[in-house]
């Protein structure tokens, strides 16, 4: 469903997290620190664009016995009825393992868990999506508390009214979005996050590994978050709409445009290439706190050989890093949706 990240201070210490089910998970552990730009104000807020890189140990790890539409069935009894929904919070499930590795990486939040041994999605993820013998793991959602502190303590710049005056923050899953505030609190309405739509609690509003964070800073300073958490391994499938998506990268280890697998050759299953950035796909990051474009040049060899290229001033972008931690734009400008399969090592 942003800003400059630092990976300065990290570790990645493999640790063997004994599972409530009875399942022993090996996930790399670690902490991450990311940079907030300062220098907004009311009428002209800075943007951040973060992602939830680190995130919630795995709960369950096992094999698919059964899926039909929206309910996946595993063997045995390894959890209890309502384990991974309601009063326990937001979960969701992660294809980690399949015969088709495009799709490994597909995850969808779970609606119910209306048995012992099954779990209902959002999405039918039975259409091309998982199988009989595919591997899944089981997360608990990293929320808005979670990321920011419950009591707001990553600094944010918080309002007793409504979020006309406070740092916003926009959860994005491709184009579409839904803001949040800390409300300072009043006689009646106890200080904590909020929607700025609804103004409904919002503490425990989840940030999937497949969204991202657009941060509206609204005052001077900049601010550092550290976050601590669980390292994902292993590839995140992210859709990419018509239009402009912000995209987060759950990748811990970075990526660079050239290495990022957003190019695939086919505009059906990629960004589209072009002779400019006037027709091609533009990917814009906001490294420095004010967007910067690239695009994918077609070529025209020997002088410029295919490939990323700043889109004013025509410089050599392969290289260009996309750091962990960090959330980027991708301007479609036609053709189909398709996933990206964000790549992440597979050990550390």
């Amino acid at each position: 469903m942003k800003f400059k990240t630092s990976l300065s201070i990290f570790s990645a210490t493999l640790l063997a997290a004994g599972s409530v089910f009875g399942q022993a998970v090996t996930d790399p552990v670690g902490f991450i620190t990311l940079n907030v730009h300062g220098g907004g104000s009311v009428s002209t807020p800075k943007l951040s664009l973060l992602s939830p890189t680190l995130m919630r140990p795995i709960l369950y790890q096992g094999v698919i016995t059964n899926i039909s539409t929206t309910t996946i069935t595993v063997s045995g009894t390894p959890w209890a009825v309502g384990t991974f929904n309601g009063a326990n919070g937001s979960h969701y499930v992660e294809i980690v393992s399949t015969a088709v590795p495009a799709r490994s990486g597909t995850m969808s939040e779970i609606v119910s868990t209306p048995t012992s041994n099954t779990i209902v999605t959002a999405g039918d993820l039975s259409v091309n999506q998982a199988a009989v013998g595919d591997t899944i793991c089981i997360r608990k959602d990293v929320t808005i508390a979670d990321v920011f502190g419950a009591n707001n303590s990553a600094g944010l710049l918080g309002s007793a009214e409504d979020a006309t005056t406070a740092d916003e923050i926009l959860i994005y899953n491709a184009s579409t979005s839904a803001s949040y505030f800390y409300f300072t609190g009043i006689e009646g309405f106890p200080a904590g996050w909020y929607s700025s739509g609804d103004f409904s609690p919002a503490n425990n509003v989840p940030i999937a590994p497949n969204e991202a964070v657009v941060i509206k800073r609204k005052a001077a300073g900049a601010l550092a978050i550290t976050s601590a958490g669980t390292v994902k391994t292993g590839n995140t499938v992210m859709a990419v709409v018509n239009g402009l998506n912000v995209l987060g990268t759950s990748s811990a280890a970075g990526i660079t445009l050239a290495n990022s697998g957003l190019m695939t050759g086919n505009d059906n299953t990629g960004v589209k290439a072009g002779e400019d950035g006037a027709v091609a796909d533009e990917v814009i990051l906001y490294t420095t706190g004010n967007p910067v474009s690239y695009f994918y040049f077609t070529g025209a060899p020997p002088e410029f050989p295919a490939g990323w290229y700043k889109t004013d001033d025509f410089s050599n972008a392969n290289n260009v890093s996309i750091a962990a931690g960090t959330a980027f734009v991708v301007k479609r400008k036609g053709g189909p949706s398709f996933n990206w399969a964000l790549p992440s090592p597979t050990s550390f």
